[in-house]
């Protein structure tokens, strides 16, 4: 199967690593620094997975998630949230994402957490 991955990120030397990290195995990378409307973007590259940095300009991953999960039509896409500040993750409320990977993260367990969330089974 095909994977299509969304990611929102602003540091863009990220841009040329997940597209490295992911083009490999044939999965399509669509890389934004920022959004305005995540379900314009959800809705435009219907994404196998989101991949969400945290601490993004504006309005922060978290809040985009939950934007993606309050959607009925897109609310069964895994979310995978990223921080290199895992003390905003931990203590906010649950925003609905499907898995969270602290920054710098090693390629490969960003690699299986993708595959897991997926998939649907747990890490």
């Amino acid at each position: 199967m095909e994977k299509r991955i969304l990611i929102v990120e602003n540091d863009l030397e990220m841009e040329d690593i997940f597209k490295e990290i992911f083009s490999d195995n044939g999965e399509e990378v669509f890389f934004y620094e920022e959004t305005d409307d995540i379900l314009e973007l959800v809705e435009k590259h219907r994404p196998t997975i989101v991949i969400l940095d945290y601490n993004l300009n504006g309005v922060n991953g978290g809040e985009l998630c939950k934007l993606i999960k309050a959607s009925g039509k897109h609310k069964h896409i895994p979310v995978l949230l990223l921080s290199a500040f895992p003390k905003f993750i931990y203590s906010n409320e649950n925003v609905g994402n499907n898995a969270f990977l602290e920054k710098p993260f090693d390629v490969d367990e960003l690699k299986t957490v993708v595959e897991h969330i997926i998939n649907g089974s747990p890490k």
